[in-house]
């Protein structure tokens, strides 16, 4: 299974379901993601938001926010971040 855009380079770990959720950083550039991954990268962004997608289940969007703990690194744009292709790992 491909991992989902909002996946890190560095992390490795699988995507937990499909896309629900979209992250937006603070220049409005987006990445979509699982809950997983974008609680992962909501919390390395500086003013990122994060906005549940049409079909995604009830509250993933809560959920994403909620999980979204920060870190040491805080970036400012998703392109500082994802420098890789999500699909392949580093």
């Amino acid at each position: 299974m491909d991992r989902c855009p909002a996946a890190l380079p560095t992390d490795h770990t699988p995507c937990a379901g499909p896309a629900a959720v979209t992250v937006l950083d603070a220049d409005n550039a987006g990445a979509d993601g699982c809950e997983h991954h974008a609680a992962r990268l909501l919390a390395a962004l500086d003013r990122g938001h994060v906005f549940a997608l049409p079909d995604a289940p009830t509250g993933a969007a809560h959920r994403v926010f909620k999980a979204a703990t920060p870190q040491d690194v805080r970036l400012h744009r998703l392109g500082d971040a994802l420098v890789t292709s999500p699909a392949t790992p580093s």
